[in-house]
């Protein structure tokens, strides 16, 4: 199972985790994900686990369907099974 550190809420749908494929790697990649997938009860700063098997794609506007971005220019994550 890989390994994911809820950071905060975003926006009034999404949640921003930070997820380490398993417990041998140093990084974490920055996700987002629907609010109502974080464990009930979990605070910030708080690991679970999620399933293996995931992907992580660009997370787009779903008004425009272009990759939503940072101010920077770099393209937000979600998870894909």
């Amino acid at each position: 199972m890989a390994i994911a550190k809820f950071h905060s809420n975003r926006g009034e749908k999404s949640a921003l985790i930070l997820v380490k494929a398993n417990q041998f790697t140093f990084g974490t990649d920055p996700v987002y994900i629907p609010r109502e997938a974080l464990p009930e009860g979990i605070a910030e700063g708080e690991e679970f686990e999620i399933p293996n098997g995931y992907k992580l794609v660009d997370f787009p506007d779903f008004k425009t369907g272009e990759p939503r971005t940072t101010e920077d220019g770099q393209h937000l994550k979600m998870l894909a099974y």
